[in-house]
């Protein structure tokens, strides 16, 4: 859980311990965060050179905040939430959320604030001189121009721009875009536009990449305007990049997190993407939580192979194939998601002070805690928009809701605000999401064929699965990111 230590200036911060009481089966889509000994022993070892030497540790947390400079779409990892410091009482949700309220008041107000707030960018906007700009794609191949003779300006043209330039497909198929500046426009600064500070949900998010490559190449909205030549421009697809999945599962968060505002009325907290989904954690007061007709488990049903253990095997030598499934009632959320996506909102991105950003959120101590404590007095930060959902967050994210085509609401459980169980308590949901209906089908039946077989090993003892067919589910288990073409493929 949580613990607390202390820096040399006498200040007290906040620290999250690994956790596993989250830990699931490690498979392709429900990846949750896990621990390990290996993890636990880098932390203590962490722990022990901080203790060591203060001067030692500063250096390092100044490294890392150096290197978190334009790094986006990253994963959460084992801590819940981000580091801040103990500035506030362990409990700070109060009354924020009273009782449900479908679609409460605070929603249009906050609406409201960011308009105005949206007219001073657009202003800020209307300064900036649009210059022509060069694209340089992978293939080697420049760009400067529309297949209408138009340059390409900074300021104006975007990656989904260039994309059509090549193919319409393309540039529907993408699902963000990695961009590598050989400079910047002379006015455009990295504070004013929110790039200088961290990204908010930094300390929630694995790091997987090199950090030295990811600084020199930064993930980009396709619609966001460009403000450079680039160097390099690489457009994303889901199917074949694990940065597209987590932008993409980065975005369905968001729409999760805008289903949860419509039903509930709930205080929303964070909502990063994992490995293999996403989740969104919020606050629904001490007496009230999210019940099984909210968001189904996930389910299958084995009495079969349990009373005619010869199908088992049979069923592990593909000679007969049993379908289990989950129910297959939408459930409220899945519903309201389904609603978002099909009205096709776009993501807006909006840079906003540290002032503008508690305006924003005011009513939710959870953003207001995130941001007074990570946002540094006069800088900026950036907040997203879908319908009528806004929520701090770095970004990058795809286009508009609309590429959401299937979604999936997995399980929900309880946690607590940044893992400390002396916090508010909190509402998880976990999801899953594809831009292809069949591609969530294919999914399901790989955690039902995983769930009949570990649930027969559990009801039969270690030895009722014969050891062929362990190594077979062994190997299911370690696909990640080449599992939904081998199956689909099969499938087809």
């Amino acid at each position: 859980m949580g613990k607390k230590s202390k820096d040399s200036s006498n200040q007290e911060e906040i620290t999250l311990q690994k956790t596993a009481k989250f830990s699931v089966l490690e498979l392709a889509g429900i990846t949750q965060p896990f621990t390990t000994n290996d993890d636990a022993a880098a932390e203590q070892q962490q722990q022990q050179q901080q203790d060591d030497t203060n001067d030692s540790a500063s250096n390092s947390n100044n490294n890392k905040e150096s290197q978190k400079e334009g790094l986006q779409g990253r994963r959460a990892k084992a801590s819940t939430g981000p580091r801040m410091d103990d500035t506030t009482t362990n409990l700070i949700g109060g009354n924020s959320f009273e009782s449900r309220t479908p679609n409460p008041e605070w929603i249009k107000a906050r609406e409201e604030t960011y308009a105005k707030i949206a007219t001073r960018r657009q202003e800020e906007l209307a300064k900036k001189v649009p210059v022509p700009i060069k694209v340089v794609m992978p293939d080697g191949n420049v760009f400067d121009k529309t297949k209408d003779g138009v340059s390409f300006m900074a300021w104006k043209t975007s990656p989904y721009d260039v994309a059509c330039v090549i193919s319409q497909g393309l540039a529907d198929a993408a699902v963000v875009a990695r961009v590598t500046y050989e400079n910047y426009v002379e006015d455009y600064d990295l504070g004013e536009d929110g790039m200088e500070g961290e990204d908010l949900l930094a300390d929630a998010m694995e790091k997987d990449v090199d950090e030295n490559a990811a600084a020199k190449a930064v993930l980009w909205d396709l619609t966001r305007p460009l403000v450079g030549n680039v160097a390099k421009l690489e457009l994303l697809k889901f199917e074949s990049d694990a940065d597209a999945k987590t932008v993409f599962w980065h975005s369905s968060a968001h729409m999760l997190g805008e289903a949860l505002e419509h039903l509930f009325g709930c205080r929303l907290t964070i909502g990063p993407p994992l490995k293999g989904g996403f989740y969104y954690d919020s606050y629904m007061g001490t007496k009230d939580a999210f019940k099984e007709e909210d968001c189904k488990c996930f389910t299958c049903f084995v009495l079969w192979l349990f009373a005619f253990p010869w199908m088992l095997k049979l069923f592990l030598k593909k000679i007969i194939y049993l379908h289990v499934t989950t129910t297959t009632i939408d459930t409220p959320v899945e519903q309201e998601v389904q609603k978002i996506a099909k009205s096709k909102q776009k993501f807006d991105r909006l840079v906003v002070t540290k002032e503008e950003a508690l305006e924003l959120f005011a009513g939710n101590p959870f953003k207001e805690q995130i941001i007074k404590t990570k946002v540094p007095d006069g800088t900026r930060t950036t907040v997203y928009k879908c319908g009528d959902l806004i929520d701090l967050c770095r970004g990058p994210h795809v286009p508009h809701t609309g590429r959401v085509k299937a979604f999936a609401a997995t399980r929900h459980s309880a946690t607590s605000w940044l893992g400390d169980t002396d916090n508010d308590s909190l509402q998880r949901i976990y999801g899953i999401s594809f831009p292809d209906k069949k591609m969530l089908k294919v999914w399901t039946e790989n955690q039902e064929l995983v769930c009949c077989l570990f649930s027969f090993c559990f009801v039969q003892g270690k030895q009722a699965i014969p050891r062929r067919g362990m190594t077979a589910m062994t190997n299911m288990c370690k696909l990640e990111s080449h599992y939904l073409s081998a199956l689909l493929c099969r499938a087809e």
